[in-house]
């Protein structure tokens, strides 16, 4: 409970700290309400900063670091302002007119958070991956899912579910006939999804490609023993036999 207290005191010295730094009136409004007050304000700021993942100091510009004071709130200097504005104006939109237009409802809204959760730029992780791997190859690309996943995982930043390394491996097999990529981020994915049925077809299915059926038979058959009914892998099974 002591921790509790702690907290908000902190939490209530830090937003009063704000508020009393934040100017009474504003001289560079141009998507918000000119008119808005200070304390909207700030909590429109705030859910800003929370569904990005960023500070006050990466949109507004701070002249002397961590100094709250000397903030140019103003200044259009810092181009993530002009990002953010840009962003607002398409949310605005979004909520207006075409998402009403679309469904028919008006009792949903999106926000920031509802493509950012939490990090700046809203990539998918496969598509993140799959950007470095195509600069760095399939060593780089395991690494930062594994620093991902050990910095977001649980949170709703990233789908760590078994379909986005999966994703990742097809599309390297695929469309730029990686085989050894697509083999590493399969068994990047059955390290941490040891029960994922799919994840031994694709290696038998790789395993096919390189000429090795006794290999591919003995994923299989780990298929199998994960989901005796799975039926793409009785097809691939009974294809082998004959």
């Amino acid at each position: 409970m002591k921790n509790v207290a702690l907290c908000l005191a902190l939490f209530t010295l830090l937003a009063t700290t704000a508020m009393a730094q934040v100017p009474d009136e504003y001289t560079n409004l141009k998507v918000l309400p000119k008119d808005i007050g200070k304390r909207e304000l700030l909590g429109t700021m705030k859910s800003f900063a929370a569904a990005l993942g960023m500070r006050c100091s990466d949109c507004h510009v701070q002249e002397t670091p961590g100094d709250f004071s000397s903030f140019d709130w103003a200044s259009d200097k810092l181009n993530n302002k002009k990002v953010a504005r840009g962003m607002m104006t398409m949310v605005q939109e979004i909520n207006s007119n075409l998402l009403p237009a679309a469904t028919h409802e008006h009792d949903f809204q999106v926000r920031c958070v509802t493509c950012h959760r939490g990090v700046e730029n809203p990539r998918t992780l496969d598509n993140v991956l799959l950007k470095s791997i195509a600069k760095d190859g399939a060593e780089s690309g395991e690494a930062k899912y594994r620093e991902l996943r050990e910095t977001y995982y649980g949170s709703g930043s990233y789908n760590f579910a078994p379909m986005t390394l999966a994703t990742v491996a097809e599309t390297l097999a695929q469309k730029d006939g990686d085989l050894a990529g697509a083999r590493r981020m399969v068994e990047l994915n059955l390290e941490m999804n040891p029960d994922h049925a799919d994840s031994y077809l694709m290696l038998a299915e790789l395993d096919l490609v390189g000429g090795h059926k006794d290999a591919a038979r003995a994923n299989i058959d780990k298929a199998l023993g994960l989901d005796p009914q799975h039926s793409h892998a009785q097809r691939m099974l009974k294809q082998l036999e004959q």
